[in-house]
């Protein structure tokens, strides 16, 4: 009850950060058409649609226009793009385009309704109404796969590792081999008509609301959605979306356990049939008026570090001065620069947790530390975010940062911290930081000051020995 309370505490301040954000119809030129299916290519949003064809837009959904000859009476269940063509499952087989959906061919699985496509880099698979799994290595010759059963209304791809989602209560399968051979999961009495899958996180979209899996779909848990038929799920890090029967759009902000309606902007009583992430939005293909879309809610994200400052730390304690420090993130190309920052306090033992609002996961993001007095130290290689999250420890050894650059501060435990004494910050610790500091322990300065090195609140010579040392070991920063 406890965690159920406190997601539903996050959903409701999230949702009222983002008041301003809510859905909008972008179906200008598109009408009031069911839209059952989304992709995209490199310039192309494109949305299936029922019962005429696929239509596509240059602009992020604003403006739209039908595309394809051959296909515009067609119902376009499905998309998917795979090598340099675009995939359309209809109503009477597999259609593909090479020049963003202008004109189509039906290339396989004729007069078979094909409710689901989807690819990988070797791979399309297409699930059919009553003919079950089929694939094809290069688009245009299909087999049917070794999974005996019919009526696949989902599937999800991430490389190698594939799910398919049944009807009539068959509930997912799971392959580890392309496809090439497949389990039954836990999840084996619903319906599934819907599949997401986002790194070890799978989630389900059933006849009776969303289930997830923590270990890549092999078993599954049913969540608080569990009264709505689900058709649709997209998922951004932490956070998924559900799109239902008749009640619009559910949000989950912790990894499809705990659930709130997301439906501001929406009409009443509206179907979702698909959900699509793209450029920032999610798109929601309905019942009513064709397409509507909302920014994407991006969680803060949130670094959990371990450091040691030379200085600050007591080796026959094995504690630290607790200390303010600023982490930035760079991008790892040059000039490699600042794209989200943090202040936060580290503790005694060195753990510190600082949050990012525009970091995001999946990207890559060297780690930069800046403290008052220690020598700026970056993070050995660039690191991720994964569902919000990333932890990282410099205290194990030296080849934690960038150029090996730290000093081992403790024996037992072993335990390495950044340097201490670049008082003016210009990346070299030498006499113009021992100078700094003599100055000020002469004149009996106190307090939180920079020349405080060892975090005492009093600067004398107990400072200057670390920096002189450091001084005398030609001690500066190694950055990329």
């Amino acid at each position: 009850m406890k965690s159920f309370m406190i997601a539903s505490f996050l959903i409701v301040i999230i949702l009222t950060q983002n008041s301003f954000a809510q859905w909008s119809n972008v179906s200008s030129g598109l009408g009031n058409k069911e839209v059952y299916s989304f992709t995209n290519n490199s310039t192309n949003l494109f949305a299936g649609t029922f019962n005429y064809g696929l239509y596509t837009s240059t602009n992020n959904g604003i403006n739209w226009t039908q595309a394809g000859i051959g296909l515009n009476n067609r119902v376009v269940f499905s998309l998917t793009m795979f090598g340099n063509y675009l995939y359309a499952g209809t109503d009477i087989g597999v259609y593909r385009t090479s020049n963003n959906g202008a004109y189509w061919s039906l290339i396989g699985l004729n007069n078979n309704t094909i409710y689901s496509l989807a690819s990988n880099q070797t791979r399309a698979f297409a699930g059919l109404h009553v003919s079950g799994l089929f694939y094809s290595p290069g688009g245009t010759s299909w087999y049917i796969s070794s999974l005996n059963v019919i009526n696949i209304k989902s599937i999800a791809a991430n490389g190698n590792f594939i799910l398919a989602g049944a009807g009539s209560n068959a509930g997912v399968y799971l392959s580890n081999n392309n496809g090439n051979n497949w389990t039954s999961t836990s999840l084996n009495n619903k319906s599934v008509y819907s599949l997401a899958l986002n790194g070890n996180y799978a989630y389900a979209g059933t006849g009776g609301g969303v289930y997830y899996s923590l270990d890549s779909g092999y078993t599954w848990t049913r969540s608080s959605l569990n009264n709505d038929l689900v058709y649709s799920l997209a998922v951004n890090g932490s956070v998924v979306y559900a799109g239902t029967e008749l009640n619009g759009v559910f949000l989950s902000t912790d990894n499809g356990l705990n659930w709130s309606q997301l439906n501001d902007g929406l009409p009443a009583n509206i179907t979702i049939y698909s959900l699509y992430l793209y450029r920032n939005y999610v798109y929601a293909g309905a019942s009513l008026n064709g397409v509507y879309r909302r920014p994407v809610l991006q969680l803060p994200v949130t670094l959990n570090q371990k450091i040691c400052i030379q200085g600050f730390y007591n080796p026959n304690t094995d504690a630290m001065v607790s200390d303010t420090v600023s982490v930035n993130l760079r991008n790892t190309l040059s000039p490699y620069e600042v794209l989200d920052f943090a202040i936060g306090l580290v503790d005694s033992s060195g753990q510190g947790s600082f949050q990012f609002s525009n970091a995001v996961n999946g990207a890559d993001y060297y780690i930069q530390l800046e403290h008052r007095n220690s020598l700026e130290t970056w993070s050995k290689t660039p690191q991720q975010f994964t569902a919000s999250a990333l932890s990282y420890d410099f205290t194990t050894a030296n080849t934690q940062a960038y150029g090996d650059n730290m000093i081992q501060i403790d024996a037992s435990p072993v335990k390495f911290g950044i340097y201490s004494g670049d008082v003016n910050q210009d990346g070299t610790i030498d006499l113009a930081d021992g100078s700094l500091i003599d100055n000020d322990a002469f004149n009996f300065v106190s307090g939180y000051v920079q020349t405080d090195v060892n975090g005492d609140d009093v600067v004398d010579l107990t400072d200057a020995v670390f920096a002189d040392n450091n001084a005398f070991n030609f001690v500066s920063k190694i950055i990329p």
